[in-house]
């Protein structure tokens, strides 16, 4: 049943598909100054048969296939039984698609029946009587979207078992399927892409008269039209670090019936599960790497989902949905995810946790939207002071429970192996690209008291409980990812309200208190003006488009429009649009990625945008994995982690004194294996073997673990303090979703 579901949902995808249907082939020449959503002038172009007989190419009722003495070495001359089937399967293929047909619908559909046997002329020319040993896998059966490897199916039919085949053709009869059934249904669901995913594309005319696709990409409160049937209540939670907003917002999520609980981190998701399984409400986990289903004794899943903001489901229908850290919403990179929660999710109550930073944006999105706004306040729980002097005696001056703050990966390790050298004190790390696992158990040694001292880039800004007294600043730069600039004073508020975190075991009456001060007079004067500036305001929300925008969009464009081409365009009308408040989530950051995979034409339109999302790190060693990641996608194999050529063999106990393998290994190696997870949950029928991999990332995470307890040197000594890679802030990352 599962199976024959499937079939009926690839079925509604293909019907889907001749919306956005882009040709497999790039202009290499973009006019200039041309509005590609109004200019119906591109050329319509026609297909080529290069395999196709020319006295044939007129005459269409023909069935069998003609071969000269110097090509009848192939399977269709030397087995009679295969040419029968084959004749008898495109005679019926032509009475079905073509001879029932009115006159206005024959010529397009002409050119799919001729590309047909242009890719049947083409494939007979190079096979041979005797099958091979390959076995057609269910993904290619039941998903048949390329013709190169017709054929090859045709000729391995009969080596899926007829039960498959019952489930594939849903016949639930107990006759025999026979081998013309099986001809039939290749060919016809290869005639239907051929028509849908080539022919229709070129031929189409762009002049949409009925309004059908005319979409206004301007106003993305918009794009969600299952949202706007609906009038949902905002509930605003803001206050500053520590003020216990998010804690009010769970206690509502708890009540109801279905639920989702949306965080910027897996981390984050991790802890509010854990919490809610400790005080027996039933919930389940949804990241982009792991999925847990709190099943009762029937089956039927719980609820209520903790989750990263990434995979909220959309369409689904709710009572209650957080959405925490919503300031993220105006984060280039990430942005877009909050925003297009906050758009579309399909709620009696969306909570909404964050920054009074946001509240402008907040109302002017709601304005758009129709839906009803409640703002609650909240002060900070405890005192925040800025010390009046740096840090006395430098390092040697740091005391227990202090979280110095820099901002690069050699910066961090060069303070650990400093402080630990000069004094007596034992320090943990906390940094962007550490596996979050990581992160936890350096945060917990520092929480417990067996590490002295924390020091951390801005990872510890959100999505950790860390009991801090005091933050000391090492400085007020950032690197942007182009240059270093000065912090903004919500960036410094963020981290400096994490000392003094109150804690929900203290005794009645416990007022936390935390203090912030630096390293350099001029630093903390920086730091002091920040903390004591007024709110800086959001003015911009992140979007990006769904699948749905993006294939009406398609439409409107000449057939072979590349992905970059496309986007490129929705932020240029974004721009455009007179309130500019939304704009497209960074476009830098998502050419790059896209570029490693856009050439790949067997990769459907939409799934490129999907990969787009692809938490990559720029790491030489994970965009290769990951363009190794990507043609498994585009030839449609199964494959499992171990069977790609990347260094697995360091995943050994005798590497972690070494220290010619440094942690950057390490952290490249984890990434790759998350980023595995995260296409595992997207293609199941292509990446498989989940058990080994998870051994691989708990032996990866163990070993990162170890090199940081043994550190002696710092193995980023040698890169430039500065580096693209060093300094970059963790909003320009990936983040692990």
């Amino acid at each position: 049943m599962m199976l024959a579901s499937h079939c009926i949902a690839v079925s509604q995808l293909r019907s889907f598909r001749l919306l956005f249907s882009i040709r497999k082939a790039y202009y290499h020449h973009e006019p200039k100054n041309i509005d590609l959503f109004n200019d119906k002038n591109w050329i319509v172009k026609r297909p080529q048969f290069l395999n196709l007989p020319k006295n044939e190419r007129s005459k269409l009722d023909t069935f069998e296939f003609n071969f000269s003495k110097g090509e009848n070495d192939n399977v269709y001359v030397q087995d009679a039984s295969f040419k029968d089937n084959l004749d008898k399967a495109m005679q019926f293929i032509y009475n079905e698609k073509l001879s029932s047909l009115d006159a206005e619908q024959v010529p397009i559909k002409n050119l799919a029946w001729l590309k047909l046997r242009d890719y049947i002329y083409s494939q007979l020319k190079h096979s041979r009587k005797q099958p091979s040993a390959y076995v057609p896998s269910l993904s290619e059966l039941i998903h048949l979207s390329y013709p190169s490897n017709l054929i090859t199916l045709l000729m391995n039919c009969n080596k899926v078992s007829n039960s498959i085949w019952k489930v594939i053709l849903q016949n639930g009869q107990n006759n025999d399927i026979s081998t013309l059934d099986k001809f039939v249904y290749i060919l016809q669901q290869t005639f239907d892409h051929t028509y849908e995913q080539e022919i229709l594309p070129m031929m189409t005319n762009t002049d949409d008269t009925d309004g059908a696709h005319n979409v206004d990409i301007t106003n993305p409160s918009e794009w969600f039209s299952e949202a706007r049937k609906i009038r949902r209540h905002i509930i605003m939670h803001i206050g500053p670090t520590n003020s216990g907003k998010t804690y009010r917002a769970l206690q509502k999520l708890k009540s109801v019936d279905r639920g989702y609980y949306a965080g910027p981190l897996r981390l984050l998701a991790r802890e509010v599960y854990d919490r809610f399984q400790n005080e027996k409400v039933r919930c389940n986990l949804l990241t982009g790497e792991e999925v847990i289903r709190d099943l009762d004794d029937k089956g039927n899943p719980a609820g209520l989902t903790s989750g990263t903001v990434e995979m909220v489901p959309i369409n689904q229908k709710f009572d209650v949905v957080v959405l925490d850290e919503i300031q993220m919403m105006s984060d280039l990179d990430r942005g877009w995810a909050w925003t297009n929660a906050l758009l579309g999710v399909v709620s009696k109550e969306v909570h909404l946790c964050g920054e009074k930073s946001v509240l402008p944006l907040i109302k002017s999105i709601v304005k758009m939207t129709g839906d009803k706004l409640t703002i609650n306040e909240y002060d900070r729980l405890g005192k925040l002071t800025v010390e009046n002097s740096p840090v006395k005696d430098g390092i040697k001056g740091l005391r227990k429970g202090d979280c110095v703050v820099a901002f690069s990966k050699k910066k961090i390790l060069d303070l650990k192996l400093k402080i630990e050298k000069d004094t007596d004190l034992k320090v943990a790390v906390i940094y962007g690209s550490l596996p979050p696992e990581t992160r936890v158990q350096q945060a917990s040694l520092f929480n417990s008291g067996n590490y002295d001292i924390m020091v951390a880039s801005d990872a510890i800004g959100m999505g950790l409980n860390l009991s801090i007294d005091r933050v000391v600043f090492t400085t007020n730069m950032k690197y942007n990812g182009e240059e270093l600039v000065e912090m903004t004073s919500s960036q410094i508020k963020q981290i400096g309200g994490r000392a003094g975190r109150f804690k929900s075991t203290s005794t009645s009456g416990y007022v936390p208190q935390g203090y912030i001060t630096g390293f350099e007079s001029r630093v903390l004067k920086s730091v002091r003006k920040a903390i004591e500036s007024p709110v800086e305001y959001l003015k911009t929300a992140v979007t990006w488009p769904t699948d749905e925008i993006c294939a009406q969009l398609m439409t409107q464009f000449p057939p072979g429009t590349p992905a970059s081409t496309l986007l490129q365009t929705i932020a240029d009308e974004l721009e455009k649009s007179s309130d500019k408040l939304f704009t497209l989530s960074d476009l830098k950051n998502k050419l790059k990625i896209i570029a490693l995979f856009e050439h790949m034409e067997d990769i459907p339109f939409l799934d490129k945008l999907k990969l787009s999302n692809a938490p990559v790190k720029d790491m030489p060693m994970v965009t290769k994995a990951f363009t190794k990641f990507c043609e498994t996608i585009a030839k449609r194999h199964t494959r499992g982690l171990l069977s790609y050529r990347l260094p697995f063999n360091l995943l050994d106990y005798k590497c972690i004194p070494d220290e010619s393998y440094s942690l950057e290994i390490y952290e490249s190696l984890y990434n790759i294996i998350t980023l595995y997870f995260w296409l595992s949950n997207r293609y199941p029928n292509y990446f498989i073997d989940m058990e080994s991999a998870k051994d691989m990332k708990y032996f990866c995470e163990m070993i990162i673990f170890e090199k940081l307890d043994r550190l002696k040197k710092n193995p980023y000594a040698r890169k430039p303090y500065g580096s693209t890679r060093d300094q970059r802030s963790p909003s320009k990352r990936r983040p692990y979703t």
